[in-house]
């Protein structure tokens, strides 16, 4: 099997890390430091909080405020029998490095570090699994994820034109 086909659970940390939404910010990074986590997930997967937004929150002084106020939400979300090409798919289209893994529950969180941890050769270079973040020179072509429109241009649209889901960019081959 294509380590792209190997299913999302294999991969994912679990347990998962969560605080309620009224946790403040201060025990959340208490929490991401003394764990040497990557995020926490919010209540049952209302938000998440990640390094990346504790370091902001912190520099404008947020850290009596709840978790709540620093989340990122909706959180995006994939099941656990998905594969990691499908995981990295979500990733790119969404220009996230976490995804939250749902079953009838919060089961695991997969970040980009795992997918590379996964696919990874034994030279310790990471592969460029994101292929559709890459940029190339001149004009790339970029499709919808939902309903398939496609734009030229140099750089990434932010939305769909014609609906408004996200675009990643197709111009490098994914394999």
């Amino acid at each position: 099997m294509d380590g792209r086909e190997q299913p999302i659970n294999q991969i994912m940390t679990q347990p998962v890390r969560s605080v309620t939404p009224e946790t403040p910010v201060r025990d959340v990074a208490t929490i991401v430091l003394d764990e040497s986590i990557g995020s926490v997930v919010v209540g049952e997967a209302d938000g998440i909080v990640t390094k990346t937004d504790l370091v902001e929150g912190i520099d404008r002084g947020r850290l009596d405020a709840p978790a709540k106020a620093l989340m990122t939400s909706p959180v995006v979300t994939v099941s656990p029998e998905a594969d990691v090409q499908t995981a990295i798919d979500h990733m790119d289209a969404y220009e996230i490095k976490r995804l939250v893994v749902e079953a009838d529950t919060t089961v695991g969180v997969v970040s980009t570090t795992d997918i590379r941890r996964a696919l990874g050769p034994d030279d310790g270079q990471p592969p460029d699994v994101f292929a559709g973040t890459a940029v190339t020179e001149g004009t790339n072509t970029y499709e919808c994820v939902s309903c398939g429109e496609r734009a030229s241009a140099a750089s990434k649209p932010g939305t769909c034109p014609a609906c408004g889901a996200p675009m990643r960019n197709i111009t490098m081959p994914r394999n």
